[in-house]
């Protein structure tokens, strides 16, 4: 447990957030904090930092079951563990922390271009923008390099298109939400063979 103490410790206060916040918090409550969080393009400003922190400590369990698997079962409970076990707590947490916020940036420049230009509604400025996904994609994306090699590519092109399967699409657009996970996919796998590979020690012992 030593070895993914990190990892198991950010599932511990993602049950406790998801507990304060969904099952002790009143309903208007529970919409104040997650629009304290959200890093939805209308509310950021000077709190982003605040944001951009605060979104990564709740995760967003609203999808279907099969989405909840894969973003705290598969991608933060096995791909960030082992990117902890393999190469220590602080690269791990530096694969999931580059990608939320870097995501996150990025995401909301594409909502301003696609507003600004008509080809999303203006309203998705508003939306609840908060969670896990971006940086659980990124730890998937980001396990490509230790794994055999004839799985690399395949691993990486299911990481990165995968969330088009569920895309909600404006004209030739997926939904910001999509973008983001792609993008999310593909910064970890580019990790993977950066930040990642360098570390080229044994698996530890201790």
């Amino acid at each position: 447990m030593r070895r993914v103490g990190g990892t198991a410790a950010y599932l511990a206060l993602l049950l406790a957030t998801h507990v304060a916040v969904f099952h002790v918090l009143s309903p208007g409550a529970r919409e104040d904090v997650l629009r304290a969080i959200s890093t939805n393009l209308a509310d950021m400003g000077w709190t982003a930092p605040f944001r951009l922190v605060g979104s990564a400590l709740v995760a967003d369990t609203s999808g279907t079951v099969l989405d909840n698997v894969l973003i705290i079962g598969l991608g933060v409970t096995v791909c960030l563990g082992y990117l902890e076990y393999r190469l220590g707590l602080l690269r791990a947490a530096s694969v999931f922390a580059i990608t939320h916020v870097a995501v996150t940036l990025i995401v909301l420049a594409v909502v301003a271009v696609a507003v600004s230009t008509g080809r999303y509604p203006g309203e998705v400025e508003h939306d609840l923008d908060y969670g896990v996904s971006f940086g659980a994609l990124g730890a998937i994306g980001a396990v490509t390099t230790f794994l055999p090699k004839p799985l690399r590519v395949p691993w990486a092109l299911i990481a990165v298109l995968f969330p088009l399967t569920a895309a909600d699409w404006y004209g030739l657009l997926p939904d910001y939400s999509t973008v983001g996970h792609c993008l999310s996919a593909a910064i970890g796998v580019v990790l993977s063979f950066t930040l990642v590979r360098r570390r080229t020690s044994p698996t530890p012992t201790e």
